[in-house]
């Protein structure tokens, strides 16, 4: 995983088929600053955890995103989705991360 020098920002590596980005972004901001700042595969509709088009699987340092709010966790439950599973535009990432995005939305 790459890191960054600047404790200000961290290390983003999206992993969509096949293909590994590494982007940098201010500790703190979410998925959807990232994707307004660089083109991602990660989709945004709804941004408040309602649809899950944006489902990211996160398989490196989970603990450095937010914790899920309320709606996430009441969605990701719904949904029956799997533990590594999160909605991007609930996440704020607090230090290197990984994630990988599928082509798949919710069912």
């Amino acid at each position: 995983m790459v890191t960054t020098d600047d404790k200000r920002q961290v290390a983003v590596t999206i992993r969509h088929q096949g293909d590994e980005r590494v982007h940098k972004l201010r500790r703190g901001l979410g998925f959807q600053a990232l994707a307004a700042a660089a083109p991602t595969p990660i989709e945004f509709d709804c941004r408040a955890a309602d649809c899950g088009i944006c489902v990211i699987r996160v398989t490196e340092h989970p603990e450095h995103l937010s914790p899920p709010t309320t709606g996430e966790r009441d969605f990701l439950t719904a949904m029956r989705a799997a533990p590594d599973e999160r909605l991007a535009c609930q996440c704020r990432v607090l230090g290197d991360v990984t994630v990988e995005v599928d082509d798949y939305g919710p069912g």
